[in-house]
């Protein structure tokens, strides 16, 4: 991924810009409706795959709100489990990638993903606390949890 100093570094800010959000109240439904708000604005017509429509997102429909905070939780615990035993966190994800490819969810999906992510950070931090400092440390973590679950759904 990055040498060890890089990679320390590139993870604790990771870490300490998540701690902002987690201490929004209810941020697990907060930043999962942001997050999926901005994936639909981003791409509205890529997400077929999940098991609630755009109007159920709209409506802020309970199963909607259910599956945006337990995506929210599944990020808190990468977040959490990443630090020095990166093989623990890649086998988590590589077998996270192959349930995902269950659904349909394919490298497109990712990549929006990614997106979508790194601006609903931004949004929701604001440019104080999101710099650019942030934004590159993300942007790595995110593509190493990205390429692992792809790497998982296609069986490399």
């Amino acid at each position: 991924m990055m040498d060890g100093v890089s990679y320390f570094e590139t993870v604790s800010e990771v870490g300490q810009s998540w701690d902002k959000v987690k201490r929004i109240p209810t941020y697990d439904e907060m930043f999962g409706v942001a997050l999926f708000e901005q994936m639909y604005e981003i791409a509205p017509d890529a997400w077929g795959i999940f098991p609630w429509s755009a109007e159920d997102m709209n409506n802020k429909d309970e199963k909607f709100l259910q599956f945006a905070k337990k995506f929210v939780r599944m990020l808190d615990v990468a977040v959490d489990m990443l630090g020095p035993d990166m093989d623990v966190v890649e086998g988590q994800l590589y077998d996270l990638g192959s349930f995902h490819k269950r659904y349909g969810v394919t490298p497109k999906h990712y990549d929006l993903m990614g997106k979508s992510l790194v601006q609903t950070l931004k949004k929701v931090l604001g440019r104080r606390s999101f710099t650019d400092k942030t934004d590159k440390a993300w942007r790595e973590v995110y593509s190493f949890m990205s390429m692992t679950m792809i790497q998982g759904s296609a069986g490399i």
